[in-house]
């Protein structure tokens, strides 16, 4: 059994979405605080002029990402639905994938843990990904911290694998899970290169750009690049 764990970030890369799709069970850490270098709140997407940042504005950010207030006296929605339409409308899968998205972006979201899980379940829903999704703050438990917390967890769901992202190398305690008889694997992703409008292709964008630009081959692409 196969667990993975991550952060809910806003729109989130094509990395995310591969570590999802190659385990069984998949937590959402919402009770995680909030990080300012982190995408909870900001994403990239393609423009004419290169990458362009999106960042939703919060009230308040030292406190557990399932507290973060966002701040809706500003026309963020609007402004973020604009930036992408204005440079996904004319790709070919435009159309196929629009309505869904735009409905999300009319919705006055509190937070921004459920604007980020509410993406992330349609985004999956679209890629046909049915990795069973587990909120950890649905849980009511204290799973502790750092690498107790995710062996907990993944004691908890019952798996016996835990997908580590491969920059958590430096901070893993590998003793910990092999304590617990839990097998640590780090996901080895190789970012794919697929087609794009405007020039060079750009990486580490939203999954969303990928989505306009590849539409029901995305996930397809995204499985033949895994090792």
């Amino acid at each position: 059994m196969k667990i993975a764990i991550h952060q809910p970030n806003y729109l989130p890369w094509i990395g995310f979405f591969d570590k999802l799709d190659q385990v069984d069970k998949f937590v959402i850490l919402d009770k995680a605080v909030h990080s300012k270098s982190g995408y909870i709140n900001r994403s990239k997407i393609k423009s004419p002029q290169g990458s362009l940042m999106l960042t939703v504005p919060l009230k308040n950010k030292e406190i557990p990402i399932n507290e973060l207030q966002i701040a809706n006296n500003s026309n963020w929605q609007v402004n973020h639905w604009k930036a992408i339409e204005a440079n996904y409308k004319k790709n070919i899968y435009w159309n196929a994938y629009r309505e869904g998205f735009e409905q999300l972006y009319t919705i006055k979201w509190d937070t921004i843990a459920e604007l980020n899980i509410a993406l992330i379940k349609h985004i999956m829903t679209q890629l046909h990904i049915t990795t069973e999704l587990f909120i950890e703050s649905e849980f009511h438990l204290d799973f502790g911290r750092s690498n107790d917390r995710n062996a907990n967890i993944t004691i908890h769901l019952e798996g016996d694998i835990y997908v580590s992202g491969s920059g958590a190398r430096a901070y893993n305690d590998e003793t910990i899970f092999q304590k617990n008889n839990i097998q640590l694997v780090y996901q080895n992703f190789q970012h794919p290169e697929y087609p794009q409008r405007w020039g060079q292709f750009q990486p580490n964008l939203s999954i969303i750009d990928m989505l306009f630009n590849c539409g029901p081959e995305t996930m397809d692409i995204i499985r033949k690049h895994r090792v």
